[in-house]
């Protein structure tokens, strides 16, 4: 059955697939009528491989016993005709679940042993090292032994108290982790830390990623979940019981990890088969489950319309037996319309901006420059018609003067090249201040500041340091990027006096968005310090957990912004050196053919000839090019400035 959910992911895939489609064809363009530097057709490469990748992460987020596992079941997992992940009471899913699909490798189940958080590798290092983890083939066509793989997920392990405090997870002192006890001398702590699960969905095959998370302890022992994967997830899923509402549990996981995300998050009220009751009208019913929304909304101080009301479990039910009557009971459809009208959108946006910023200034410059070359083309026709009738001496006058501009634009065109040596040199000075070793130096000087002294104070000390330091150097960037945007300014506006080439205003780099990760990471940081159980306690072990992941964020951070420098200096660059070679290509064609007219008068014809089959060769160029701009333009809403269409209809694009 193809609901809301389906559609819309499909429709991602599509828009994503014709993206991949367009900047491929612009790579290949490049390759086949341009002269680009290798650097700019290894980004394209990237680009499109990055596109094809692009995943649309949903996360799942609420205390234990709400229902999360059962409804990732009902949405995603139905036509397995039976529960696929673990949601039995006592018996679901004990750590974060990533579950995706990876074309490139057999299905699988990854698990990462909950020793690892003896070390101090974080969980996206770990991502990188597949024999650290626990791997199970899993087998697609056997439901038995996908059943039995899945229950993987559900285990524990009962350890000794010491064990379990030296992993950070059990505490004397702190009261809520009293369910854990087993005996007075050992506890009950989940066998795996992590878990990825590689699974041919056709929702994961068209870009749908799903996170599980566990619930309050859990978050709190694993800060990588509340400082990257909550905040990066593009749509978050807060999950209650109907019949409790909003328990104190509830609201702290809200208050410190839900919340922030504002127009990506909404809460899902579960179970609100509870309140079926036969001598109760479905109007009274229904009034039940409204009046629990609206007070649902008012406590998180959200909109109505943001809280939806379902059953997971009698949707995974009715979608297993084709009750059509349950399944719209359970109200399954209303949440799954509600994530491709409003989640899907805001996921392609992102796209769009991000193929906008990256390939649209590079794509217009190139159609730019198409346009140009046909148009210089016309006018090596229309000199060589010109010259019909002259004689030697005239057409002589012609050549030297046409020598004498080349002349001067080679002038020009030196001077330009010594600019370039100093936007190069200022380019690399740049890029050095935001390498990896320059980040190891910044977090170096961050740990010596914490001075072995694990503590809430230690760690805000460190990360004043570690932020100011890494604001500082973005500040660096902006201002040298600054000085590079004056450098090439002046060098557009002599171009343009002089040789009457058009003008252009590079972009200045903005990396706004960066800073505010950067405060971001500071309010995470001051937050999780003035939790009073974290004062109390002064849990050193979680501490420097927290002080890791924090690191990891700040130096994924710190690499985006590396390559946002990268890709602003080639967009800048790159330009105006292909509009100053394109022209200076232009002039020295035209002067080859005055050269081989004054040496022969009677080659006009032949020359013509030649210059008429050229338009023919660049306007199929330029159709080309149009094809794929206006391919591009429907996808991002980029509107292209108008130019000159030579005749005829633009190719397909292939």
């Amino acid at each position: 059955m193809n609901y809301g959910l389906e559609s819309g992911i499909t429709r991602f895939k599509n828009r994503r697939d014709r993206l991949v489609k367009v900047v491929t064809a612009y790579k290949e363009w490049l390759e086949h009528y341009a002269d680009p530097e290798p650097e700019q057709l290894l980004r394209l490469f990237d680009l499109a491989e990055n596109l094809k990748r692009d995943r649309l992460m949903v996360a799942f987020v609420a205390e234990f016993s709400r229902g999360k596992t059962e409804l990732i079941n009902a949405l995603f997992f139905s036509d397995f005709k039976q529960r696929l992940l673990p949601s039995d009471a006592g018996r679901t899913t004990m750590c974060p679940t990533e579950i995706y699909y990876d074309a490139d490798t057999e299905p699988y189940i990854r698990l990462l042993p909950i020793e690892t958080r003896f070390r101090d590798d974080s969980i996206t290092a770990l991502k990188r090292h597949p024999v650290e983890w626990s791997t199970i083939k899993l087998e697609v066509s056997d439901p038995s032994a996908m059943v039995t793989a899945m229950r993987k997920l559900a285990e524990t392990k009962v350890v000794f108290k010491v064990e379990a405090r030296a992993l950070g997870l059990w505490d004397d002192n702190d009261p809520n982790l009293g369910y854990m006890v087993k005996d007075p001398d050992r506890v009950e702590i989940p066998a795996w830390r992590y878990a990825m699960i590689n699974y041919p969905h056709p929702l994961l095959e068209s870009g749908l990623a799903i996170l599980d998370t566990p619930g309050l302890n859990a978050m709190g022992v694993e800060p990588e979940l509340t400082i990257s994967s909550i905040p990066n997830a593009h749509a978050l899923l807060f999950l209650l019981a109907t019949d409790t509402g909003v328990t104190q549990s509830d609201f702290e996981i809200w208050n410190k990890w839900v919340s922030r995300h504002a127009g990506q998050h909404y809460a899902v009220l579960n179970k609100i088969d509870m309140l079926w009751d036969d001598l109760k009208t479905p109007e009274e019913i229904g009034r039940t489950i409204q009046r629990q929304i609206e007070s649902t909304a008012i406590q998180l101080n959200i909109s109505p319309s943001s809280v939806m009301a379902i059953s997971a479990q009698k949707a995974l039910v009715g979608k297993i037996r084709g009750d059509a009557d349950l399944l719209k009971r359970s109200g399954i459809q209303g949440l799954e319309v509600m994530l491709a009208r409003e989640i899907i959108p805001s996921r392609e946006k992102i796209m769009r901006e991000s193929m906008v910023r990256e390939v649209g200034p590079l794509l217009t410059e190139t159609r730019e420059t198409a346009h140009n070359r046909i148009q210089a083309a016309r006018q090596n026709l229309l000199d060589l018609q010109a010259l019909s009738g002259k004689n030697q001496q005239i057409v002589g006058q012609m050549r030297e003067k046409m020598l004498y501009d080349k002349q001067l634009y080679d002038e020009t065109t030196r001077n330009f090249t010594v600019t370039r040596k100093v936007v190069a040199q200022q380019g690399w000075e740049l890029l050095a201040r935001l390498d990896d070793d320059r980040m190891d130096k910044i977090i170096e000087e961050s740990m010596m500041a914490i001075n072995d002294s694990w503590t809430t104070a230690g760690l805000i000390k460190g990360m004043h340091l570690l932020i100011r330091r890494m604001g500082a150097e973005f500040d660096f960037a902006h201002q040298q990027c600054g000085g590079i945007k004056q450098l090439l300014n002046s060098a557009y506006q002599r171009f343009h006096e002089v040789h009457g080439l058009e003008l252009n205003d590079p972009p200045m780099l903005d990396l706004s968005r960066y800073r505010a990760r950067l405060d971001e990471l500071m309010v995470s940081t001051q937050e999780f310090c003035s939790d009073p159980l974290n004062i109390m306690l002064e849990k050193r072990f979680m501490v420097k957990k927290f002080y890791i992941a924090l690191v990891t964020q700040a130096r994924i951070l710190f690499q985006q912004v590396r390559i946002e420098t990268e890709t602003w200096l080639r967009l800048t660059l790159d330009p105006i050196v292909e509009r100053i070679t394109e022209h200076k290509s232009q002039l020295e064609h035209r002067l080859e053919n005055l050269n081989k007219v004054h040496a022969n008068l009677g080659s006009i014809q032949e020359r013509s000839g030649v210059v008429s089959r050229e338009i023919v060769a660049i306007r199929a160029q330029v159709e080309k090019m149009e094809a794929i701009a206006k391919e591009f333009s429907l996808l991002t809403g980029v509107a292209f400035r108008p130019l000159e269409t030579p005749p005829g209809q633009p190719a397909p694009l292939k």
